[in-house]
């Protein structure tokens, strides 16, 4: 995949930048404020290369597997408004391994006769596969999104996929529904205990295939810290976290050693277990 070059980055930058600027004066209300420039991730660019900007920074892939027109099975991205697949063998945002494990996994298809998911006939088993990576510990998570309850010779794909390095938990998703959500609420271990485990600052948290993370931890740490330097808390302030994904706001604040009380507003049909566990951690 190409890479951007400096201009185009740069306009990039500036288009978002203007774009949340005019946010905040249109549906904010606000007229008289100074916007900061973007901050930047100079420490995930390649060196002499930072005007192209970070590679590999996402934790987080979810990859279609389908056909092209010669019938080959590929796996990639979808085309803009599209459910047509491109495909990609390999993504420069995403982690490392994110090749490693597609090639795995479209040869063990093609050995075994499993057959990709067709979103029109609705015939076909594999649908999506879902790949985490722990920036922090290099633990890596593979679920595999399937139309169906099993998949042929397991073990022989298991085999190969532990041969990944960090390879820690290795699962099937069952999707029979006839949409475009990617995943169901079923979830079948292959190995492994169900869960990733990796940190924003010296917070830990456990990843379940059905966990909320932010997909850039590094950034997401440098983006929380600055917030808790602009707020200047002291300790004695009771902080009330009133965005949806409470464990991502609230346990960091520990970072500043910060008493708190987070107050959930909104009222979920499903507890996740994988948050109640990383709250009490």
């Amino acid at each position: 995949m190409p890479s951007l070059v400096g201009s185009e980055m740069c306009i990039r930058d500036r288009f978002k930048q203007e774009k949340v600027f005019n946010n905040i004066r249109r549906i904010g209300g606000v007229e008289d404020f100074v916007m900061k420039p973007i901050m930047g991730m100079e420490e995930l660019c390649i060196k002499g290369h930072e005007e192209n900007g970070p590679f590999h920074y996402r934790n987080k892939a979810q990859f279609p597997v389908g056909r092209d027109k010669e019938g080959r099975i590929i796996s990639g991205f979808y085309a803009g408004r599209t459910h047509s697949i491109i495909s990609v063998n390999d993504c420069l945002l995403g982690t490392g391994v994110n090749k490693t494990v597609m090639d795995i996994i479209k040869m063990y298809m093609t050995l075994e006769g499993v057959k990709p998911y067709d979103e029109v006939t609705h015939k076909g088993v594999v649908r999506h596969v879902l790949i985490r990576e722990g920036k922090h510990t290099g633990e890596v998570m593979v679920c595999i999104i399937i139309n169906g309850d099993k998949l042929p010779q397991v073990d022989r794909l298991v085999e190969q996929l532990l041969k990944v390095s960090g390879m820690t938990d290795i699962s099937l998703n069952i999707n029979k529904e006839k949409n475009n959500v990617i995943l169901g609420d079923k979830i079948i271990k292959l190995y492994g205990p169900g869960y990733i485990e990796d940190y924003i600052g010296d917070v830990k948290f456990r990843i379940s295939p059905l966990s909320f993370f932010q997909v850039n931890p590094v950034q997401t740490e440098k983006l929380y810290s600055k917030a808790m330097e602009y707020a200047k808390l002291t300790g004695s302030e009771t902080v009330w976290d009133l965005y949806l994904s409470l464990i991502h706001i609230s346990e960091p604040t520990r970072l500043g050693m910060i008493s708190y009380a987070v107050f959930c507003l909104k009222k979920k049909k499903k507890k996740d277990t994988k948050i109640q566990q990383n709250n009490r951690k």
